[in-house]
């Protein structure tokens, strides 16, 4: 480089120099005027709260010898806080706890149980157990939580804290969740009046709506909110991102039906759950576009879908008497590499398929008749999914439901055998 360049070179840092001081001194008189005439934000001038604390993991025992891990956070030191939704002890700055799950899930448990100062105390973050609870309900407490617990997802959690005042993040603490469940519901919760406790895998609520009269109770087993379907009331589901499936997949329902009776007898058949359509009265396999469908044959489950290979219409029934009328039945209906399993109260039951729109009963065929011989689920049309009701086309094909739904929950992987018993055993879906 020659003298000249360098030259150059200080004359151009001079004067950028002598621009930033203009710009300095512009900017200075600007904030002055502007908080002498009141026209600054006073948030401009408030100190975000600081809160030190650590995240943790409390391993509950759980029937069956299993455990399940819950979050923690202890705070240290700091300024004076509490956090939202606290009732007792709100002394300083609120601020709100937000539990992210390794999907990104932002959930905000309840923190109404709470009292007093929160340094030094260990807070437990874990799923709400409530009968009311649905996969979208969180809890903080300052005891750890007994009873039957639903399971936390596997992986990395973060504990957000947010500064209520100035809406700035006060800290962010991350903990391993390494006894909990690897498979996340992509729609579930339970069933009510329309109010929205049917929610999405980002806890987005699916607004049902109810057609006809339906009353809950916590009538349930372990106290889980139950909705009784009576005098042809039903509830749709309008279809959108991942309630349709075409791989491995999974449909988890507890049920109490009034009746039962015998399968061969068509008017002890109700419809459980179900995504597709009937587009007549006709028997044959094209009648019916369904992407799933369990019902319950009087004393017996059927499982029905449309093959993506070929369009047509197949059923999977069981060949034992599951179902009881009167008592609370856990179904699970599982597709995994093209293999199906339908478990009843956590036990596989044996199968045996039929290609035809009528289920036949005395079908001995023990595999999918389909091109493949696999469970191929082929997606259909933007139908929605309706619960207590087929959606038919047609008058008399509806298959009504009456009895008592509870915890139902859609998946788009495959629980595994173990998956479903502790589900069973911790009264969930």
């Amino acid at each position: 480089m020659s003298k000249n360049d360098l030259k150059s070179t200080s004359g151009v840092s001079e004067v950028a120099a002598e621009i930033l001081i203009v710009i300095l001194v512009v900017l200075i008189a600007v904030v002055a005027y502007a908080a002498f005439s009141g026209q600054l934000n006073s948030l401009f001038f408030k100190k975000s709260v600081y809160v030190a604390g650590s995240a943790g993991i409390a391993t509950i025992p759980q029937s069956g010898g299993i455990s399940d891990d819950v979050l923690t956070f202890l705070p240290k030191a700091g300024d004076l806080f509490y956090l939202t939704g606290q009732t007792s002890g709100t002394t300083g700055t609120q601020v709100t706890l937000e539990a992210i799950s390794p999907t990104g899930q932002v959930l905000y448990p309840d923190a109404s149980t709470l009292n007093g100062t929160l340094y030094g105390k260990t807070l437990y973050i874990y799923p709400n157990n409530t009968p009311s609870s649905t996969q979208c309900n969180y809890a903080i407490s300052q005891k750890p939580p007994n009873g039957t617990l639903r399971p936390m997802a596997l992986g990395t959690w973060t504990i957000r804290m947010i500064d209520q005042n100035v809406h700035v993040i006060a800290g962010t603490y991350t903990e391993q969740v390494k006894n909990g469940a690897s498979a996340l519901p992509v729609a579930g919760g339970l069933l009510s009046t329309g109010t929205g406790q049917f929610y999405d895998v980002n806890c987005n609520p699916l607004n049902e709506t109810v057609n006809g009269l339906l009353t809950t109770s916590n009538s349930g087993p372990g106290g889980m909110l139950a909705t009784l379907f009576s005098n042809g009331a039903y509830i749709t589901i309008p279809d959108s991102t991942g309630l349709a499936f075409t791989g491995d997949m999974s449909i988890s329902m507890w049920f109490d039906p009034t009746t039962a009776g015998s399968a061969s007898n068509s008017g002890n058949w109700q419809q459980l759950i179900g995504k597709g359509l009937t587009t007549s009265a006709g028997s044959s396999s094209s009648d019916e576009n369904d992407n799933y469908q369990i019902f319950q044959l009087g004393n017996q489950l059927l499982f029905e879908w449309n093959d993506a290979t070929n369009g047509q219409h197949y059923q999977a029934i069981t060949t034992t008497t599951p179902v009881t009328a009167g008592s609370w039945n856990y179904v699970t209906a599982t597709v995994s590499g093209g293999h199906l399993t339908i478990y009843d109260n956590g036990v596989a039951q044996p199968l045996v398929y039929d290609n035809s729109n009528v289920p036949n009963l005395s079908s001995t065929q023990t595999t999918p008749p389909t091109p493949n011989g696999l469970v191929n689920i082929a997606n259909n049309n933007n139908y929605p999914v309706n619960i207590g009701q087929q959606n038919a086309a047609s008058s008399g094909n509806d298959f009504n439901y009456n009895g008592y739904i509870g915890s139902t929950a859609l998946y788009n992987q495959a629980l595994t055998s173990t998956q479903v018993a502790a589900n069973y055993a911790g009264y969930t879906a």
